[in-house]
């Protein structure tokens, strides 16, 4: 696949990601976790650097879809989010020092198995 269309490719995955974060509040990671496999898979080390660049990505998308949530008056109270925002954020530095400790192929095997969960979970209620 030529650079051109891997970019436009990209950007076409980043907007629908864009779309899905911004309906649903999650999820867009997923999308941007198979776009990166399927269009730079061959060129990154491992699965590792797919799933830290897809953070990367989604920490602005979120910014930017909390910010018009904020704007609408639909985020709960500052004081409510704070309860799970600290220990999130604590969470996602555990996750990150984690991730440096297992293979690619593990840490692919985790993210298959918390999609299906969490899929099933969602068409179950």
């Amino acid at each position: 696949m030529k650079a051109t269309a891997r970019l436009l490719l990209l950007a076409l995955c980043g907007f629908g990601a864009g779309i899905v974060n911004g309906l649903l509040g999650a999820g867009s990671g997923v999308l941007i976790v198979f776009a990166l496999h399927a269009v730079l898979g061959k060129q990154l080390a491992d699965s590792r650097d797919v799933f830290a660049n897809a953070t990367a990505v989604i920490l602005p998308i979120s910014l930017f879809s909390a910010l018009s949530y904020l704007r609408a008056g639909a985020l709960p109270a500052v004081t409510s989010l704070s309860a799970y925002l600290l220990p999130g954020a604590a969470g996602g530095v555990c996750g990150a020092l984690l991730m440096n400790r297992l293979s690619g192929v593990a840490v692919k095997r985790i993210f298959g198995a918390v999609v299906l969960l969490s899929g099933l979970i969602m068409l179950a209620r």
